[in-house]
């Protein structure tokens, strides 16, 4: 008898043979190259999304940021094939967020994610994450916008027995749910070299307001540890008419975010306007990034 192929197609979606019954692959991300579902489940009324690293103190779970709401979703657990080590199957999934261009609320990696058992057992709730707490890592997005928001939870960890678990949960809120979406930007800047400062946008002669310059005092406190002094803010504008005049208004902007960041930091960021040049994926969005680029992936292709 010819021996069955590796996969079949359920329900729209590629299902491998091997995966948990009636599981089924996310609804916005691949999974890793030959990767199996191990557990799968619905997410369905309150959940709690949590962006920061969990501890227990007597009883208690505790973490220092997270919200509650009503969602819909599913989890899904994956076991990674042999060889694919941690940090492949963490940059995997993540780099896909990033591309979707979702905004990393926290990262962490290793202890500082705290202790590995309490996410396995009392926040996943799923025993094949079970790992030492120096093979773990987490990440928390949000994807969308406020109309149309999908949270999505990540962690992976490395067990005993060298083999590679990835969790993800992915919930869609039955009403917008609001975040301090600068919260994590040292996380993320950090981890990817580059990071947008939310809620700063500037007007079209350069300048900032004053509730934009209360954002940028609160990211300057979240840079005490950078360690890189290489760092560059870079202010990007679009606006109808010429350029030129676009490229200057947008260094100047450039140099008063770096500016403010220098007055309550011990990082000395150097300003860089482009003004129009660099749209994302081709759309027009004025921003302001903060960029260290030693610590950037270097992506081959």
């Amino acid at each position: 008898m010819k021996r069955l192929i590796s996969c079949v197609l359920t329900l729209g979606s590629f299902a491998v043979l091997g995966d948990v019954p009636g599981s089924s692959d996310s609804n916005l991300l691949s999974r890793y190259t030959a990767s199996t579902i191990i557990e799968y489940g619905g997410i369905e009324g309150a959940y709690d999304f949590i962006y920061a690293s969990v501890d227990k103190i007597k009883r208690d779970v505790s973490f220092e940021s997270s919200v509650r709401f009503s969602g819909t979703g599913q989890k899904i657990t994956f076991e990674m094939p042999r060889g694919v080590s941690r940090e492949d199957a963490l940059r995997w999934y993540t780099s896909q967020l990033d591309r979707l261009g979702g905004t990393m609320l926290f990262t962490c990696d290793g202890p500082d994610c705290g202790r590995a058992t309490i996410w396995a057992s009392q926040i996943f709730r799923v025993r094949s994450l079970s790992a030492p707490d120096r093979q773990q890592s987490y990440a928390a997005y949000v994807l969308g916008e406020r109309s149309d928001q999908t949270l999505v939870a990540l962690y992976v960890v490395e067990r005993g027995n060298k083999r590679v678990i990835a969790h993800i949960e992915e919930v869609k809120p039955s009403a917008p749910v609001t975040f301090d979406e600068n919260r994590g930007f040292a996380d993320s800047l950090n981890a990817t070299g580059i990071a947008v400062i939310r809620n700063v946008t500037p007007a079209r002669d350069g300048s900032i307001d004053d509730s934009a310059k209360a954002v940028i005092s609160a990211i300057a406190k979240q840079m005490l540890n950078l360690v890189s002094q290489d760092v560059y803010v870079v202010c990007h504008m679009h606006a109808s008419g010429a350029t030129d005049p676009l490229i200057e208004a947008s260094g100047r902007c450039a140099e008063e975010v770096a500016g403010l960041l220098a007055e309550e930091s011990p990082v000395e960021p150097k300003a860089m306007g482009v003004g129009p040049l660099v749209p994302v994926e081709g759309r027009k969005l004025s921003r302001v990034e903060v960029v260290v680029p030693s610590l950037m992936r270097q992506v081959s292709r």
